[in-house]
């Protein structure tokens, strides 16, 4: 494949059905060790969308940000296409937030993990000449790591960059912002609005629009302007609130932007304290 990044022999590693450690419509997921560093390997299904691989390990060749997985690399197998990624050993945000008996976490640690969210989103769409969007920003696509302490955010197939046409129905639904699920024009804005609702998860430890069945009345219920219950977070201070309902605005340009998100959310950050360290 015809990117800027290495390509690194099968023999260097190896996987097998007792490293998996995750799987998804792409393929699965291997944990192993490689020039004696851990790493995760995302063997892509073939048949898969070759589109969106091609995508991901294009955006991922372009970036170096903390908040950010790192590809290291891609291998091939006999009819597999493998991608070698930084290992991140916590897990996802969603598995920590919704499955089974996790341990409870303060509000320092709620905007902690915003603000890292937001930090790498600021960094994609900084990136010149090419400001690039993410366009499925999700507690899923998040991965905790130093026992809560630090996130990176993941999952690169839906990413473009702004140069191109964005108008495709991308990401999962109850993230998406009205004017993505309208298949209107897009920009960097919907990714502001992914935040937020990601935002109101982590704070509220819901799922939101959990009551509504199916995309068509999801779909038209954000459109008409539904959002989270602000009851769910009211022990959140007044600003957090205000930031919140300004990112998830329907029209994109009453958004903050995320530098300006950033930077709002350090003071919030410096405000809560320090956090401790979590039991994932």
């Amino acid at each position: 494949m015809d990117v800027a990044v290495e390509e690194i022999p099968y023999g260097e590693f190896a996987i097998g059905e007792e490293n998996i450690i995750g799987s998804g419509f792409f393929g699965v997921v291997y944990k192993t060790k490689w020039r004696n560093i851990e790493i995760a390997v995302k063997r892509i299904i073939p048949g898969r969308e070759h589109k969106y691989i091609q995508r991901e390990i294009n955006q991922l060749s372009r970036v170096s940000h903390v908040n950010i997985v790192k590809l290291h690399g891609i291998s091939k197998h006999e009819d597999s296409f493998l991608m070698l990624m930084e290992y991140v050993d916590g897990g996802s945000l969603h598995k920590f937030l919704h499955e089974g008996s996790k341990p409870s976490y303060s509000q320092a640690h709620a905007f902690n993990w915003a603000h890292q969210i937001a930090q790498a989103i600021a960094y994609l769409h900084a990136i010149r000449p090419k400001a690039v969007i993410h366009r499925d920003i999700k507690p899923l696509n998040a991965l905790l790591c130093r026992k809560g302490l630090s996130l990176k955010i993941c999952d690169f197939g839906t990413v473009v960059d702004l140069s191109q046409s964005i108008s495709q129905n991308a990401g999962t639904c109850k993230y998406k912002s009205p004017e993505v699920l309208n298949g209107h024009h897009i920009n960097e804005k919907c990714d502001v609005y992914s935040w937020a609702i990601t935002f109101w998860e982590i704070l509220s430890r819901k799922e939101p629009f959990e009551n509504h069945d199916g995309t068509f009345a999801l779909t038209l219920a954000i459109s008409e302007g539904e959002r989270p219950p602000l009851e769910a977070i009211i022990s959140c201070p007044e600003d957090v609130v205000s930031l919140l309902t300004a990112c998830w605005d329907t029209d994109p340009l009453r958004r903050h932007t995320m530098e300006l998100i950033v930077h709002i959310m350090s003071k919030f950050v410096s405000e809560a304290g320090p956090i401790t360290p979590l039991a994932l």
